[in-house]
């Protein structure tokens, strides 16, 4: 029966191409199992769970393709204009949350290069990957805070959790990629045009953490 749901589960993901994991394709994908089949009993956490670990199988390029926001750029819907900014709102939030987990790898990169005395990119400067580490854990944790903020001004329900699990999902994605190479390319691709939306925000600001 297993089995059965993994094809089947496979058969409605190959027949459109794969969005980002947020909950509300996580819960458009669920129902259409169900819709599909009623018989089924299979949580949405169940589902989600499969979902993941087929994502996971995706190559290099194809992992690329769909967490380098330079592909997202060719979308003629990437970002809002003033006088559709809500309704492209998501497509923002959807930015935020893949530059929060971007910077979230590469803050765990110089934290790895501090424990073992190399970073993955060659660095070995302690002093530099302290401070680059600093940097990257803000980054980070402001675009994770606006992403949050965003989604509450428009729904006025707090996303938090929610968020936070779509980002450790990208991270898991991109953490998968073998090539070295690919893998600091897409970081540092990323890591560039984040910085730039952070630098247009109107509401640039530094956040306090504890």
């Amino acid at each position: 029966m297993r089995n059965f749901l993994l094809v089947f589960v496979f058969f409605i993901v190959s027949c459109s191409p794969p969005e980002p994991g947020t909950e509300a394709w996580f819960k458009e994908k669920h129902k259409e199992l169900l819709k599909a089949n009623p018989e089924v009993v299979l949580s949405l956490e169940e589902f989600k769970d499969i979902l993941t670990s087929q994502t996971l199988a995706m190559s290099d390029d194809e992992l690329m393709e769909k967490h380098g926001i330079r592909f997202w750029l060719m979308e003629d819907n990437f970002l809002p204009s003033s006088e559709d900014s809500k309704s492209m709102a998501p497509v923002y939030i959807r930015t935020l949350k893949q530059c929060a987990a971007n910077f979230s790898i590469m803050y765990g990169n110089m934290e790895a290069g501090l424990m073992y005395g190399e970073a993955i990119t060659g660095l070995d400067d302690v002093n530099e990957m302290s401070k680059l580490s600093d940097e990257y854990v803000d980054h980070a944790n402001y675009f994770a805070t606006r992403a949050s903020e965003i989604h509450y001004s428009l729904t006025n329900e707090s996303a938090e959790i929610a968020i936070s699990d779509e980002i450790e999902s990208i991270q898991t994605e991109i953490n998968t990629i073998n090539s070295d190479e690919k893998f600091i390319e897409l970081l540092d691709s990323n890591a560039e045009i984040c910085i730039m939306v952070r630098n247009q925000n109107p509401n640039n600001q530094n956040y306090i953490f504890d």
